[in-house]
């Protein structure tokens, strides 16, 4: 059984997030974030990866951020007033995972941690680089990468080069008429129901947040990942279906983009699924071992 508190953050711009934290008294976290329409608590290897954490006295943080869930109605704090705003993967605008990712790291830093360690799964990796891209944190001193998504691909696969691209003109053109909440046809669920504004975020070529682009090795958004100074762990499973062209590819064409070649390590589970299921021993493994060799703590 987890041993650890629920607990809350708001955000600079007013959103309640809820999550669950193992503090061991350690100057060393480990601050994980879901994926499209995930949650906190969800995948197994999240209580697994916590368990061995606090076994080794790292401190271990899963939080939800405003992409929980495919619809959350969040709290909004507005002075003293509070609102109410749905979000949740349909509605998310992925430059706002900025707002989330600092609320939590502040949330460590007044619990006494120093260095964190941001770990993501699926979406999360994209929006961890994108957070050091941006803010350059120096209390971030690693991440851990766990089956990093490129959905623009996904898409692109789908839909067939014509009509990918017929879509992204047509995206454009709604946010432009201000319909960045209108919800698109069951067609574009890949993950959930999405709407205009959150497909425009990581689903298009040239989004904001496409920043594992592996079938486009020379789209510009590779830069995000070669500005990371940290060291880095990329995870796959080996049956991860939502991965093209394919998982070794993946692995390939990411490490070419790592700045530092030799702070770089990636590993592929056999067998498992982009969720871990059944797996998520030898992922936790794999973790600890990491944060071992690299002398995290």
């Amino acid at each position: 059984m987890l041993q650890g508190q629920l607990v809350k953050t708001i955000t600079s711009d007013g959103l309640e997030l809820s999550g669950f934290w193992m503090d061991q008294k350690s100057e060393v976290a480990v601050l994980y974030s879901h994926g499209t329409a995930g949650d906190f608590y969800t995948h197994k290897f999240i209580e697994v990866v916590g368990e061995q954490l606090a076994s080794q006295k790292i401190s271990f943080l899963t939080a939800n951020n405003r992409g929980h869930d495919v619809f959350a109605d969040i709290r909004k704090h507005n002075g003293e007033q509070i609102d109410w705003v749905q979000v949740g993967g349909a509605y998310e605008k992925f430059e706002d995972s900025l707002f989330d990712i600092a609320a939590w790291v502040e949330f460590l830093s007044k619990h006494g941690v120093k260095k964190i360690i941001l770990q993501g799964h699926s979406l999360g990796p994209n929006k961890n680089i994108f957070y050091q891209y941006k803010k350059q944190d120096p209390r971030i001193i690693a991440f851990i990468h766990l089956s990093p998504q490129n959905d623009a691909g996904l898409m692109r696969h789908k839909f067939g080069e014509e009509k990918y691209k017929s879509v992204n003109q047509m995206i454009a053109k709604k946010l432009e008429e201000g319909k960045a909440r209108e919800m698109l046809p069951d067609e574009f669920i890949e993950v959930c129901p999405i709407s205009v504004g959150a497909y425009s975020g990581y689903f298009m070529e040239d989004g904001v947040g496409n920043l594992f682009p592996y079938l486009s090795p020379d789209n510009p958004n590779w830069r995000v990942l070669g500005s990371i100074k940290e060291p880095q762990l990329l995870i796959y499973g080996e049956k991860d279906i939502y991965i093209l062209p394919s998982v070794a590819d993946a692995v390939k064409i990411f490490g070419s983009k790592v700045k530092n070649s030799q702070s770089f390590t990636s590993k592929i589970i056999t067998n498992a699924s982009h969720s871990y299921v059944g797996y998520e021993k030898e992922l936790t493994d794999e973790i600890m071992k990491w944060i071992k060799q690299m002398k995290l703590v």
